[in-house]
This record gives C-alpha cells, sequence and structure tokens, in this order.
C-alpha cells in the first residue's frame, strides 16, 4: 500500500479554494500547477514539481464564475495529458460539477449526446478513474470505460435540515419535477418525513405550441387566398374604401402569421423566458458581447383575443373606375367579410395559447406589449411563471404555459424543501417556491446541489418566495452568497470529496460515504 506521501493534488483555475479545503483536510499541500493563457488565449500548463509513479488527483469543476465552460474542460484535458506524459502511476480526475452533464440524450433529431463526448475526452486524455458528484442523470457513468465513482450529497443535506432547521421533522420534501422524485424520496426516507412531487405540465405545452404552429401555417394560407383574388372595379366610394380594407386586412393577417411565428420561438416556453431574463441589464457583471434583447415595435397587432387591431391609415386619393354591375361589387363585399371572419377565428387560437382571456372583458393589448409583461413583470413578481389573468387556472386551451401543480404530498402548514441537483436561472425554483406558497406551505427552502446561478439568478432569488437557498461548494459561490443578503447559504462538501480521494488511494471501500452514519 503506497503511503499518503505519495499523493499528488493538483488543480486549475476552476475552483482553487475547493483544492485548498480539500488538501488541508487530507494533509497534504498542493502541487504546483501554473495555468495560463498565451496572447492567442489558449492553455499553457506548467507543472512544479515531478509526479512520476505518484498517484496524482486533478481537481477541477466543471462549472465557474472564474472561467468559461470550455476553458474551465481544457485546462482539466491538458493536465490530465501532462501527468501521463509525465509518466503518473495512475491519474484521478475529480470532478465536483461534471460539464456538459445535461447533455446526456439525445431529445430531438440531430441533437449531440455532449455528455459522452465529454467522457471520450477525459478519457482519451490520460485518466484512469473518475470522481464526480450529483451527476445529472446516473447514465453518465455508463459513458465511460473506466471507473466512475458518483459521489451524493445527501448526507450532508440531511446533516444541514437536522442542525439548521429547528421544526424539521414537520418539513416535507419536495421535488421541483418528476426526474428529481427519486432523489427526494431517498432523502425523505433518510430524515422520515413526508414527500411531494411538483410537475409541469410540459404535453400540454407542446400540445399547445403544435395547435399555435397549424393556426399559424392556416393564417398563411388565408392571406395568400385573399392576395390571389383581384377586386372587381367600382365607380363608388364604398367600393374603394372597401378595397382598401381588404388590403389592409390581407397585410394584418400577414404579419399575423410573421408575429406568430416569433411568438411560438419566444415566449411559448419557459426556457425562452429564462433567456429574456438572463438578458435583462442588471448591475451585476455579465458576459462580454451580450445584448439586451429588444422587443420590435409594433404597427398592426393582435389582441389577445386573436383580433385585428387595424392601423389609422391616411386617407387613399385613387381615380373612380366604372364597375360592369352593382350586384358583382355586392357580391365582392360580402365574399371580403366572410374572409376577414374566417381569418379573425384562424388567428384565434395562436395569441390564446398564452394565458386565459376573461369572456367579458375583451383586451385589446398586443402581442409584444403581452410578452413583455410576460417577461419583466414575472421577474418583478419572483418569476411566479403566471400571469394574474390566469389564477382561475383550469384545463382549457387558455391555460398558462408555465403552469405547476402538486402532484404528490400534502403541503399546508408544513416546511418544505425543495431538493433538486442544480440551479441555474433559478426561474423553475422561484414558479415552484411559488407554487408550495399558494399550497399553504408555512415556510420554503432550496437544498440544490451544483448552484450555477447564472444571469439575474441573485436579483431573482431575492424576491423569490424562499426563506432560503442552500447549495454546496462544487461551484465557487462566495461573492454571490454575499450578494444575496442572507438568501443563499453554501454547504462544504469537501469533507466527502477528501474522504474518498483518501479510501481510494488506500484501496478502501466507499459505501461508507453513501450512509447517513458515515462518520467521517
Amino acid at each position: 500500500m503506497r503511503g499518503a506521501n505519495s499523493i499528488k493534488l493538483l488543480t486549475g483555475n476552476s475552483h482553487p479554494e475547493l483544492a485548498q479545503s480539500i488538501a488541508k483536510r487530507l494533509g497534504i499541500p498542493l502541487t504546483e500547477c501554473v495555468c495560463k493563457r498565451f496572447a492567442d488565449q489558449s492553455v499553457d500548463v506548467r507543472i512544479g514539481s515531478s509526479v512520476r509513479d505518484e498517484d496524482v488527483y486533478v481537481i477541477q469543476t466543471g462549472n465557474s464564475p472564474y472561467l468559461d465552460p470550455n476553458d474551465a474542460l481544457m485546462e482539466l484535458l491538458i493536465i490530465l495529458s501532462a501527468c501521463k506524459t509525465a509518466s503518473a502511476r495512475r491519474i484521478t480526475a475529480v470532478i465536483p460539477a461534471f460539464p456538459y452533464s445535461r447533455h446526456d440524450k439525445k431529445d430531438k433529431s440531430r441533437a449531440p449526446i455532449t455528455a459522452k463526448l465529454v467522457a471520450n475526452m477525459i478519457t482519451v486524455a490520460g485518466a484512469d478513474h473518475v470522481i464526480t458528484m450529483d451527476l445529472h442523470a446516473s447514465q453518465i457513468q455508463g459513458f465511460f470505460d473506466i471507473p466512475v465513482d458518483n459521489l451524493s450529497s445527501e448526507t450532508s443535506t440531511a446533516r444541514w435540515i437536522r442542525s439548521s432547521i429547528p421544526a424539521w421533522r414537520d418539513a416535507i420534501i419536495v421535488s421541483p419535477d418528476a426526474g428529481g422524485a427519486k432523489r427526494a424520496t431517498a432523502l425523505a426516507d433518510s430524515l422520515n418525513v413526508d414527500f411531494a412531487l411538483i410537475n409541469r405540465n410540459r404535453r400540454r405545452e407542446l400540445h399547445k405550441r403544435q395547435r399555435a404552429a397549424a393556426a399559424a401555417a392556416a393564417a398563411v394560407a388565408a392571406a395568400e387566398a385573399a392576395a390571389s383574388q383581384t377586386p372587381t372595379s367600382s365607380n363608388s366610394n364604398s367600393t374603394l374604401s372597401s378595397q382598401s380594407s381588404a388590403d389592409d386586412q390581407t397585410s394584418a393577417a400577414s404579419q399575423a402569421a410573421v408575429k406568430a411565428q416569433a411568438l411560438l420561438s419566444k415566449s411559448s416556453t419557459a426556457e425562452s423566458i429564462n433567456a429574456y431574463i438572463h438578458s435583462m441589464p442588471s448591475g451585476m457583471s455579465t458576459p462580454a458581447g451580450l445584448a439586451t434583447p429588444a422587443f420590435p415595435p409594433t404597427h398592426s397587432t393582435f389582441g389577445v383575443n386573436g383580433h385585428v387591431n387595424k392601423p389609422a391609415l391616411p386617407a387613399q386619393t385613387l381615380p373612380q373606375q366604372q364597375s360592369n354591375s352593382e350586384s358583382s361589387s355586392s357580391q365582392q363585399q360580402q365574399q371580403q367579410s366572410q374572409q376577414q371572419q374566417s381569418q379573425s377565428q384562424q388567428v384565434s387560437p395562436i395569441i390564446r395559447s398564452g394565458s386565459r382571456s376573461r369572456p367579458d372583458t375583451p383586451d385589446t393589448t398586443g402581442v409584444a406589449s403581452l410578452t413583455a409583461s410576460m417577461v419583466l413583470g414575472e421577474a418583478d413578481k419572483g418569476a411566479s411563471g403566471q400571469d394574474q389573468v390566469d389564477e382561475a387556472g383550469g384545463e382549457g386551451e387558455g391555460e398558462a404555459e408555465t403552469k405547476m401543480e402538486i402532484l404528490v404530498g400534502e403541503v399546508k402548514d408544513k416546511i418544505a424543501i425543495l431538493v433538486d441537483d442544480m440551479v441555474d436561472t433559478g426561474r423553475t425554483l422561484a414558479l415552484a417556491a411559488r407554487t408550495l406558497e399558494e399550497a399553504g406551505a408555512a415556510k420554503v427552502y432550496a437544498i440544490i446541489s451544483h448552484g450555477l446561478l447564472s444571469g439575474r439568478s441573485i436579483e431573482l432569488l431575492q424576491i423569490a418566495n424562499l426563506e432560503k437557498l442552500v447549495v454546496t461548494n462544487t461551484i465557487a459561490n462566495k461573492e454571490k452568497a454575499e450578494q444575496a443578503a442572507g438568501k443563499l447559504e453554501v454547504m462544504d462538501i469537501s469533507n466527502v470529496i477528501a474522504e474518498a480521494i483518501r479510501r481510494t488511494h488506500n484501496g478502501e471501500s466507499i459505501s461508507m460515504l453513501f450512509k447517513d452514519d458515515g462518520g467521517f
């Protein structure tokens, strides 16, 4: 068995604080490893001491406020390759937050499985073993041809709940989606408390988008049919006015199709609203090159109920034309009236797919202004995910697309603890917290393994219905915790990783790390 002096700990620039904490717990100094950038921004790695015939552990997390995820991954790969060419006996990649873990399956045509690509790159770079924590999908372990230890933060989470929530025995563990149900039930069993499940009806949202797309296609067909009909000549001003109105309606119908498709691509899913919230300006630093998207001005828009709001056009002066008969003019006006009614009925589902409209109060809000209120208004309300006009709920086609509902469990007068593996923009978490509060939960906590906390997530956290958000230090969030004014707490899991390294080096089992009474 190799001695303790044969362990070499190396780290890049993604999370040096975590690496120092692990080294302190192991009683081993970090081996000097300098990662610099050349003038062309390519990575240069220099290892300060020999690693020949040593047991090397490279600590590099996949997401970091200090580095771009791609740069962090490249640093890891280059360090692994440098250790391999330096004749290290065994190389273990310690990746607390695995990069590209959300790209774990082919969920649509031509979609890459990037997590598999990353696994291949790590293996080819020279890793003999991988230690990670709370993978987004457990099947990622199967992407590797080398051993993978997927550590869990469950024991640390249970310990934090017992020590930090006085009335934790009256708590209920909540999963914000069906994918995290197994994680939440395991923690609930460990604490011997109840379990609840919140679900977001994504199938209903998909059906809405399909109906809206069909309606958009119908609107285009109607516009083309109206444009193909040449109006007959008339010798009266009323005929000229009718012709101008028909042209206006044809133009509005064409704009209807374009704006409906834009609405489908921008505001039909929660992810697009996340992108808008992420891109709104704030006092926090944002990546260079990102500009705040502006809503285009609307000239001829729709009301919420689908009716065309025609713009005020200047009076047109056209030469009078001769008509063959008054009966043909009357027949043309009747056809145009029927086309206008048909277009209005076809456009209506496109706009109504967003939120329920009140039947007794006609709304003339335009599409762009409605979309802006959805984005900006939800940020001000803590990203609740539902407009005030949709509080009645229901299963109709007008229900809000961001609807969440509690499928399992009773949260009334209980302390709800949301558990998930990662939080990015925080919008889904804020929506789940509001759903629990409306269901009668006394307090709402959230405990997340990996706090990516991108964009304006900290501002969203401050106005969300959360007592506190707890994240592990797999990703550096010390500065964000200071900005959150007490609503964000970072839980240290360096002891779990340090113990896994020690047991791996000594050839011991790591099963004790998954038990609540591990005592490490």
